[in-house]
């Protein structure tokens, strides 16, 4: 019976945006290298991340926004973050503009 509640708890949870996002983000294996919980891995976490200040490796700082992020998505070595220059994370460009928007939708409710 738990079971089947949890999956009902997911298939509800797959129907909103942000549900959608954090379903695709378990699933294209981005928690291997990006936390949740604002622990470093091989990638920066992303507790705390949408609106925030990211400094970069060139020295300047960029608000983590839509399009920064959108950016970081489809080509990660445009912007890259201070003290991860030697992680090379894969680009996603062959996700749609609409699994881009449940990301985000996502990581904005990372507080």
């Amino acid at each position: 019976m738990a079971w089947a509640t949890e999956q009902q708890g997911i298939a509800a949870a797959a129907q909103t945006p942000e549900g959608k996002g954090a379903l695709l983000v378990k699933s294209s294996g981005c928690l291997g290298c990006h936390s949740i919980d604002g622990s470093k891995l091989v990638g920066p976490t992303w507790l705390g991340l949408f609106g925030s200040q990211v400094p970069l490796s060139d020295g300047t700082t960029v608000t983590a926004d839509e399009a920064y992020l959108a950016e970081s998505i489809l080509n990660p070595s445009a912007k890259i973050v201070a003290g991860f220059e030697t992680q090379a994370m894969p680009a996603f460009a062959t996700l749609t503009e609409e699994e881009i928007a449940n990301i985000l939708a996502y990581l904005k409710t990372l507080k």
